[in-house]
């Protein structure tokens, strides 16, 4: 049996200038709160801060409890979308998902 090709993964780079993201739009929940991630960041060092107040203001925009934003946050970890760092609450943004 011959080798099957290795399934190419798509990254859907996405502009932020708008409240009408694809992101906002999503069914997937955790890509909502990726939103606001991306608006919060650091964008210069390519981090964001999980700090009280910014969490608070995502948990309001979209109207979830800690729990929710935590669940969604640890699915964005594993998906390799934020990274965590070597400071408790700092995470630095893939590059992949954004385009050059």
């Amino acid at each position: 049996m011959g080798r099957r090709p290795k399934k190419k993964k798509v990254m859907i780079t996405v502009y932020l200038d708008t409240n009408d993201s694809i992101l906002l739009k999503s069914k997937d929940a955790p890509f909502r709160v990726l939103f606001y991630i991306l608006r919060q960041a650091d964008m210069e060092h390519y981090m964001w801060y999980a700090d009280k107040v910014h969490k608070q203001y995502i948990m309001s925009k979209l109207k979830i409890a800690p729990p929710t934003l935590d669940t969604h946050i640890a699915s964005l970890k594993k998906r390799g979308f934020i990274i965590p760092t070597n400071v408790r609450g700092r995470y630095r943004l893939n590059m992949k998902i954004f385009s050059t």
